[in-house]
């Protein structure tokens, strides 16, 4: 059997990284500026110049952690292999098992409801050849106890409503159904709507406002 390496963690490094003159410097710079309004081209590229560094103290902290948890990562990765490869067979196992106890409890049910057919025939018959509610009580009693007894022993079986398509499908009234349940919001649908509008040359759908969002970007 392997065996798993010894994992290094240089955790000072992220350390010295949060503790750099580098991040000091961009605390400084973010205390120095912060609620500073722009009002002209001399300011606006002296905080382009502020963010840039901010974000190089960001970037240098991400680096170090990274550096930190790639080894984790990879032992991380080795572990999860272990581990299925580990479970594989007795998943497998389980599944199979779980599918004969399923048809094991439906095949009850097929031979429960022949029974209960069987015993209903047998009761109408009986009833009218019956003298009385007696004569009848005496002769199904056993019947329906041991019917009920070998029938119904399985346990734990779950049963649950699911759904497939089977042919032409009303997207329309799935999506709608979905909707009014909550299993679908709005910003599930439109996050990457522009883009796909975009590719399929679709230039607008009702109800759908397409808008401009600008972001700075840091170079």
């Amino acid at each position: 059997m392997n065996t798993l390496a010894k994992v290094q963690i240089p955790i000072e490094k992220i350390y010295i990284a949060i503790n750099s003159p580098k991040t000091l410097n961009a605390q400084s710079l973010i205390a120095a500026n912060k609620g500073i309004l722009i009002n002209n081209v001399s300011e606006y590229n002296a905080m382009t110049a502020c963010v840039k560094e901010v974000s190089d103290a960001v970037k240098a902290i991400e680096a170090a952690r990274k550096e930190v948890t790639t080894p984790l990562d990879a032992f991380k990765k080795e572990l999860m292999k272990l581990e299925k490869d580990s479970i594989a067979p007795l998943n497998e196992f389980i599944e199979s098992a779980k599918h004969r106890m399923i048809d094991y409890h439906e095949r009850l049910a097929v031979e429960r409801a022949a029974a209960e057919a069987k015993l209903k025939a047998e009761a109408e018959a009986s009833m009218r050849q019956a003298q009385s509610i007696g004569d009848i009580m005496a002769s199904f009693t056993d019947s329906l106890y041991t019917t009920s007894v070998e029938t119904n022993h399985t346990k734990n079986v779950r049963t649950t409503i699911k759904a497939r398509t089977i042919g032409e499908v009303d997207w329309l009234k799935v999506l709608s159904v979905q909707f009014a349940f909550g299993n679908l919001t709005a910003e599930d649908l439109i996050g990457g709507l522009p883009k796909a509008m975009k590719e399929l040359g679709v230039d607008s759908i009702d109800g759908i406002e397409l808008y401009e969002s600008k972001t700075q970007v840091i170079r």
